[in-house]
């Protein structure tokens, strides 16, 4: 009989555990009901593929909208933004993200970084599992954490 529970239990579990989580635990491909129930302060939003958004998420000191994107009702993707007060508040706030994500992820897969006057800006990327996390400064006060499960590719193709 123990035998038969954990094999069930197993059985039950494989297709989550292989599942890619985003943020926050949340796997990509969860629907907006199993969304909720992981993260209950997201809340229905009414914006194009936006299906549910976090209005004030505290992050690194600094307060971010959380807006999770839907195609067909799966979960493709996560995005935070902060908008800060100075271009530099917003460098500091993705220099501490950085640090968090390298601790996290290990060292991104590619940084442009521009410390010039005319573009300053940072632009880094991670890669882990099946998902990406990118981390952006637009318009000198933005700040945007995207994670987003990439697509699987079918057997046999490079």
């Amino acid at each position: 009989m123990l035998k038969f529970l954990l094999s069930t239990a197993l059985l039950l579990l494989a297709p989550t555990a292989s599942a890619q989580l985003l943020w926050s635990g949340v796997p990509a491909g969860a629907s907006p009901n199993e969304v909720v129930a992981l993260v209950p302060e997201a809340r229905p939003a009414s914006r194009g593929p936006v299906l549910l958004e976090i209005p004030r998420h505290e992050l690194v000191g600094a307060v971010f909208a959380v807006a999770f994107e839907f195609e067909q009702d799966r979960l493709t993707g996560i995005t935070l933004r902060s908008q800060a007060e100075t271009a530099s508040e917003a460098r500091a706030i993705a220099q501490r993200l950085t640090a968090s994500l390298r601790s996290r992820y290990g060292l991104e897969i590619s940084t442009r970084s521009r410390q010039d006057n005319v573009i300053p800006g940072i632009d880094r990327k991670w890669s882990y599992r099946r998902a990406s996390v990118h981390l952006l400064v637009v318009e000198d006060r933005v700040v945007s954490l995207r994670y987003q499960a990439e697509p699987t590719r079918a057997t046999g193709q490079l």
